[in-house]
């Protein structure tokens, strides 16, 4: 059975021993990205690579339908001013905390 994308990103996390992934973080989802083999994220099927900022939407919107993360948000501060950004941490019940 292939693993979902949600599936890699819980193994991403214990093997980095991070609590949660967010919009940002681009080595984090990179590594997911490129063990997502069995997706488009990291070539789509003409060929050509997919350009990052959608890559790690792609990511953290399989997240939000997965059960095993919770959803927040933290305001970053930047040149846009004032922008949330989207953030998963793993639960408590499948951190082993």
């Amino acid at each position: 059975m292939r693993k979902t994308i949600a599936d890699i990103v819980v193994e991403v996390l214990k093997e980095t021993d991070n609590p949660g992934i967010m919009y940002g973080d681009v080595v984090l989802l990179d590594m997911v990205a490129n063990r997502a083999t069995h997706t488009t994220l990291m070539k789509r099927k003409n060929g050509k690579c997919t350009h990052p900022l959608n890559r790690h939407n792609r990511i953290l919107d399989a997240l939000e339908k997965d059960e095993r993360f919770e959803k927040f948000y933290i305001r970053m501060r930047g040149i846009r001013g004032n922008q949330l950004w989207r953030s998963f941490k793993l639960k408590d019940s499948v951190n082993g905390s």
